[in-house]
C-alpha cells in the first residue's frame, strides 16, 4: 500500500478519516475543540504526511490551507486509492461538480459499502452516477465533521482528519470564497 495516513511516530489509534476534496473547503471541517489534521502529499511514489503536520485544524489553519496549493495528479490519487486496503476508517470524497466521480469509482467495493461517503456543497446532481458505483451515503460538506463522531464514538477512538487535495489551484485559477 502506498497511502500512509497513520503517523508512525504516534502511539494512539485515532479514527482515521481521509478527505479527498479541494483546499477551499477545509474550513467546513473546523470544530471546537479542533480535530487533528494532516495533509497528505505524494512523496517518492507514496502519499505521506507532509512536513509540518499533524496540526490542529483551527480557523487559522483552514485559512492557511486555502492557499497551500499541492501538485495534484488524479491518476496518482486513483492508483493510491485502488491499493487502499487498510489504515483508513472512513473516506469522504468531495463531489466538486462531478470531479469526484473518477476517485469514487476507484475505491474497492469493501470500502464503499460501509466506510465512504460523498460530500457536496448545496446539491448533488450526480447522485445517480455515484449510486451506480455502489454509494449510498451522501451529505453536505457542512455536516461531514459532525457525522464522523457517531462511528468514531462507536469505535471508542478520537477523530483524526487526513486530507488529499484533488483540484490543482494556482494564482491563475484560484478564487477566494
Amino acid at each position: 500500500m502506498t497511502l500512509q495516513a497513520k503517523d508512525s511516530q504516534s502511539s494512539d489509534d485515532p479514527f482515521t478519516v481521509l478527505i479527498l476534496d479541494n483546499e477551499v473547503t477545509v474550513s467546513e471541517f473546523v470544530m471546537s475543540p479542533p480535530l487533528s489534521w494532516s495533509r497528505l502529499t505524494e512523496q517518492q511514489g507514496a502519499c505521506r504526511i507532509a512536513e509540518g503536520y499533524p496540526s490542529l485544524l483551527t480557523a487559522e489553519q483552514a485559512r492557511f490551507e486555502m492557499k497551500n496549493w499541492d501538485q495534484v495528479s488524479l491518476p496518482a490519487i486513483v492508483r493510491h486509492l485502488k491499493e487502499l486496503k487498510g489504515g483508513v476508517d472512513y473516506l469522504l470524497i468531495g463531489n466538486n461538480a462531478g470531479q469526484g466521480l473518477p476517485l469514487a469509482r476507484s475505491l474497492p467495493e469493501s470500502i464503499i459499502d460501509n466506510h465512504a461517503a460523498i460530500i457536496y456543497g448545496v446539491s448533488l446532481p450526480e447522485i445517480k452516477e455515484y449510486e451506480k458505483s455502489g454509494y449510498r451515503t451522501f451529505f453536505r460538506r457542512s455536516e461531514a465533521a459532525s457525522r464522523l463522531f457517531e462511528p468514531a464514538t462507536g469505535a471508542g477512538r478520537p477523530v483524526s482528519l487526513f486530507f488529499i487535495n484533488t483540484i490543482q489551484h494556482n494564482e491563475l485559477n484560484y478564487h477566494d470564497p
